[in-house]
């Protein structure tokens, strides 16, 4: 399988990004991953994945207009800032993964990409007992959907940029 590698991306050419382009992006939350966004954009047959760290614990080297901020993101892709908030929308499905983190998938991809996460989820539920397996579902999205993205773009023969 191929290596989930995030790019880092600059402030001046996030801001040249579409929202319409984005087909999964996270929301931080309380525990797991409370300090930035992954987000994955297609172009044309092509996946990017990238990262943007530093919204809790701040990248000191960074200069103000090298910093990509929470709201800088929520500006340019308002309508995963709204399903973050509401839930589903027209253009995401949202996935709660626990203590306030969360997935959007763009609707146009989530039905091809369920079925990956579903294998993988229920994979790392198996050893689990059934009263308990409810409660650990958003854990078990959290971390099992870069993997099931793998494994998606592996068989469906997407073609993944690492641009670094």
């Amino acid at each position: 399988m191929r290596e989930f590698k995030k790019n880092t991306i600059i402030k001046k050419e996030f801001i040249k990004l579409n929202e319409k382009d984005v087909m999964f992006i996270t929301n931080p939350g309380r525990m797991g991953d409370e300090d930035g966004s992954t987000f994955i954009i297609k172009q044309g047959n092509e996946y990017i994945v990238y990262r943007i760290d530093g919204w809790l614990y701040g990248k000191k080297e960074l200069s103000k207009d090298e910093f990509i901020s929470l709201d800088d993101v929520s500006k340019q892709f308002p309508k995963w800032r709204e399903a973050w908030k509401n839930g589903d929308n027209e253009k995401y499905k949202y996935l709660y993964m626990g203590f306030g983190n969360g997935l959007s998938i763009d609707n146009s991809v989530y039905n091809k990409f369920e079925p990956y996460l579903n294998k993988l989820v229920d994979k790392y539920l198996e050893s689990y007992k059934d009263e308990e397996k409810e409660n650990l579902k958003y854990a078990a999205v959290y971390n099992c959907w870069e993997d099931a993205f793998m494994e998606m773009v592996k068989e469906k023969n997407i073609e993944l940029n690492n641009k670094k």
